[in-house]
């Protein structure tokens, strides 16, 4: 993508890029405006990357944005392709009404939540994290979602073995009943 074709479409794209960097802030956007350098200084101020580990990132997240919006060569394939196909349909599907339930969900925090005082402030934050989720969830596709699932536990494979660890607790708990 072009420095000019980056900045023509910096707007659109702000959604995506929030549920992509979630530490960069809103007025942080607003200082990148469109700039791809800016964008490359705010990663390594905020993730503590490298230039050349940013600009890979960076590189790596807007080809993954634009994969979808590209016309698709693949030939009609057969059998077992077939059935993966309709399973992964069937998976883009749930994600999707997960994400949908994700933004009621915030929705419903925005309403009944008070809007002052720190309670408000956590259920504002809240609330927009659970936006940016669903959103993410309804438009991401299941092969990129498990490729950002698995460069998270790459990343930070200390927590995310706890987690799986918490999860599974839960589950054997559960299913005791």
């Amino acid at each position: 993508m072009t420095t000019d074709t980056f900045e023509g479409r910096w707007r659109q794209m702000r959604g995506e890029l929030r549920s992509w960097w979630g530490r960069i802030s809103d007025s942080d956007f607003e200082k990148i405006a469109g700039k791809k350098d800016r964008l490359i200084g705010m990663l390594q101020e905020k993730y503590g990357y490298t230039r050349e580990a940013a600009q890979q990132e960076m590189e790596r997240r807007f080809r993954e944005y634009d994969e979808p919006r590209r016309p698709s060569g693949a030939t009609t394939r057969q059998g077992k392709a077939a059935e993966e196909d309709k399973s992964a349909t069937s998976a883009a599907q749930s994600m999707s009404g997960v994400g949908e339930r994700i933004g009621s969900l915030a929705e419903t925090i925005r309403e009944k939540a008070p809007h002052e005082g720190a309670v408000g402030t956590a259920a504002t934050t809240v609330a927009e994290k659970l936006d940016v989720a669903g959103s993410y969830l309804q438009k991401k596709d299941m092969n990129l979602v498990l490729s950002d699932l698995s460069g998270m536990i790459r990343r930070y494979p200390v927590p995310s073995l706890l987690i799986g660890l918490g999860i599974g607790y839960l589950l054997a708990r559960s299913t005791r009943r």
